[in-house]
């Protein structure tokens, strides 16, 4: 891969719905305000029609849209982050996020691989005692990637699963009677052709994009730099916000995400055009 000459773009995935909506337009207008001086693209599908100044347009095959397990496969698309190798990062930036401020050459001059809203431990989170989410960085919506590292994950040959450790537990879990029925699937383990990160998410068809980066990025690429959780709380706040803001001492991150779902009263005064006295 040839060196990137640029630093950054923002890329924002539309769905296959035509137009915004209002909460969508207040997003725009946050991103169009406090990141302007930067490279933005929205990223369509082929018959989608949209024409917004300052944006350029990148089209990707129709099944990456319509649903999330659409999304997550185009996240983990290798041809997606080879349309942006011109940068260095790339900011995600779905239309139910917030910017408040032009903070991206500093968070790309911090040198991690991803950084998002960390799935903060709280009792009132959604996912409050799931080890899989609670206490780590994820967070799609509104993430900074560093594109060479994610393509080393995307295309990694490394096996999902050793081969003899696959082998263990076909043997563990079926009766003996079918474990030789099960043998060619074993042999075909031994390639990481079919026994690799693509095959591991296709496998885990439930998992979000952000949860296998999360949690298994590091094992396809064992230098993976994801930023901790308390200067992840810096950069973004997803779900209770107040709490958040509280542990960030009283400070707003760069940004957040769905913002109108946790919690939207919260918001709201900083949202561009509130009344400076309705701040809290």
């Amino acid at each position: 891969m040839s060196q990137p000459s640029k630093r950054a773009c923002i890329v924002v995935p539309l769905s296959n719905r035509p137009g915004f909506t209002d909460d969508e337009l207040i997003s725009l207008r946050h991103l169009e305000h406090h990141l302007g001086a930067h490279d933005r693209a929205f990223v369509v599908p082929p018959g989608l029609e949209v024409d917004r100044p300052g944006f350029r347009i990148e089209r990707f095959d129709d099944r990456f849209f319509g649903s999330q397990t659409a999304h997550r496969d185009l996240l983990f698309s290798p041809t997606f982050y080879r349309r942006f190798a011109d940068y260095e990062f790339m900011l995600i930036y779905h239309l139910d996020a917030l910017v408040f401020g032009d903070r991206l050459d500093e968070w790309c001059d911090r040198g991690f691989d991803y950084v998002g809203p960390p799935w903060i431990e709280h009792e009132d989170a959604p996912y409050h005692g799931n080890p899989a989410y609670e206490g780590k960085v994820g967070n799609a919506g509104f993430s900074l990637r560093r594109i060479e590292a994610f393509l080393r994950v995307v295309e990694s040959r490394r096996f999902a699963v050793e081969p003899g450790e696959y082998w263990r537990r076909l043997r563990e879990e079926h009766p003996a009677w079918r474990v030789p029925l099960l043998w060619p699937k074993s042999v075909l383990m031994r390639s990481s052709r079919f026994n690799n990160a693509q095959w591991e998410m296709a496998r885990y068809s439930y998992a979000s994009e952000e949860r296998f980066v999360a949690n298994r990025a590091s094992h396809y690429y064992p230098e993976f730099n994801i930023a901790d959780v308390e200067t992840a709380l810096s950069f973004g706040f997803e779900c209770v916000p107040r709490y958040c803001y509280e542990r960030n001492g009283n400070r707003l991150p760069f940004g957040c995400h769905a913002w109108q779902r946790y919690d939207r009263e919260f918001w709201e005064p900083f949202l561009l055009g509130a009344p400076e006295d309705a701040l809290p």
